[in-house]
């Protein structure tokens, strides 16, 4: 063959494989540069003052449950790179606005800025005290009724029966998960007997009933229920006082406190007048996360929180934290679904898609959680801790159900009772 035709051969060669080169590159570069579609996420924090004569050591942190959604907001974009969606999360903690009769009204009980906020945001996380939590939900959906609604901090489980209507779901336990989990331990253990004292607030009597409907459940006698009113300074005089308030006539085998104020139970331990052992908001907890919980990946969360923010995580910023990964495998189902992922940045798609039972969220716990489709309660394991280790996650072994064994913790109603 002719030298000439040869190097005009080869020349074109090079000048095709460069414009290739040249047009892959300029894709790539598109595609690296293109920044996927970002989703704000509201974080509602009311104000929560510390209850009078509630130590200090007590009280919740200040970044409590927006720490947990931060980290939340963190491992959702890792996914999300890759599949084109960005969270991005915005804190705010609004004052309740009061009217002239210092009554807090439902119409302005948020600020233009605050208003705002919530009007153009797809998921939204209420961090309320439970007396505020019903008039809070109620304006923020008057807002915007299509946003989905995360319930992050309050375990009433009358919420549960309201807003059914509504998008609203729940990924902090109710009162009754917690009670019922302290009565599978109650039963394993044979202890029958108790006595249950509680607190003047509401949801103290909120937590008592819960506990008074597990010990129906679970065949449990209560001895006597007392009600704490003393005004006094227990760290003064605990020693004296909470022996002779522990008195009854029927001797007991524990005591239940319901304290969700921390006004007096953090006393009760080693100092009631039978030495038995105290549950509820003291002794053994029932929470739904507990900093020493390391099983199944956890302990690389415990780690990675508190090298950020030098406390360790508890239930409300796991409760923050489980709401935003949901949002982000909502959105994968929705990619792997071979969905528009655009499409779905919205409340409604994204309620749809996690009430479906057969939508599963990993979150450090053992277990696939779902959400049940009547309450809209995240399902998920109960740790029964004290102050110092974990003892064990509830369901407790030998306490079975047909179909799900979370569903032997809380409500598990077939449809809601309220629309209110």
């Amino acid at each position: 063959m002719d030298k000439t035709k040869v190097w005009v051969s080869i020349s074109t060669i090079l000048l095709c494989a460069s414009a290739v080169h040249t047009n892959v590159h300029a894709q790539t570069k598109g595609q690296s540069n293109a920044q996927p579609h970002a989703t704000n996420i509201v974080y509602i924090n009311m104000a929560r003052p510390v209850p009078a004569g509630t130590p200090l050591y007590l009280a919740r942190p200040n970044n409590e449950g927006i720490a947990g959604a931060s980290i939340g907001i963190e491992d959702a974009n890792i996914t999300g790179r890759f599949l084109g969606y960005s969270l991005s999360l915005t804190h705010l903690s609004p004052l309740a606005r009061r009217t002239n009769n210092n009554a807090v009204a439902e119409s302005s009980i948020f600020d233009s800025a605050t208003t705002a906020a919530i009007a153009h945001a797809a998921v939204i996380l209420i961090d309320s005290p439970n007396t505020q939590y019903h008039l809070v939900t109620n304006a923020v959906v008057r807002i915007n009724p299509n946003a989905l609604v995360f319930n992050v901090a309050s375990g009433n489980d009358a919420f549960r029966h309201m807003h059914c209507e509504f998008q609203v779901l729940h990924t902090y336990p109710s009162h009754q998960m917690k009670t019922d989990a302290l009565g599978q331990w109650l039963r394993t253990k044979r202890l029958s007997n108790v006595l249950t004292v509680h607190g003047v607030h509401e949801s103290d009597q909120a937590y008592l009933n819960a506990f008074l409907r597990t010990a129906k459940k679970f065949k449990l006698n209560v001895v006597e229920t007392k009600t704490w009113q003393a005004s006094f300074d227990l760290r003064r005089s605990a020693f004296s006082e909470i022996p002779l308030f522990t008195r009854t006539q029927k001797p007991y085998e524990t005591v239940f406190a319901a304290d969700t104020q921390g006004q007096f139970a953090y006393s009760l331990p080693f100092n009631t007048h039978y030495i038995v052992p105290v549950i509820g908001s003291a002794g053994l907890k029932p929470v739904g996360w507990h900093y020493t919980h390391e099983q199944w990946g956890a302990r690389q969360l415990q780690n990675r929180f508190l090298a950020k923010f030098s406390r360790t995580m508890n239930e409300v910023d796991f409760a923050a934290y489980a709401a935003i990964i949901a949002v982000s495998t909502a959105l994968q189902k929705t990619k792997n679904n071979g969905a528009d992922i655009q499409s779905s940045l919205t409340g409604t798609p994204l309620f749809k898609t996690l009430v479906d039972e057969q939508l599963s969220i990993a979150a450090y716990k053992g277990r696939p959680l779902t959400f049940r489709e009547s309450t809209h309660q995240l399902r998920q394991p109960i740790a029964l801790a004290h102050e110092e280790g974990l003892v064990i996650h509830a369901p407790l072994p030998g306490f079975l159900h047909q179909i799900d064994e979370l569903d032997t913790l809380g409500d598990t109603m077939k449809s809601c009772k309220d629309s209110s």
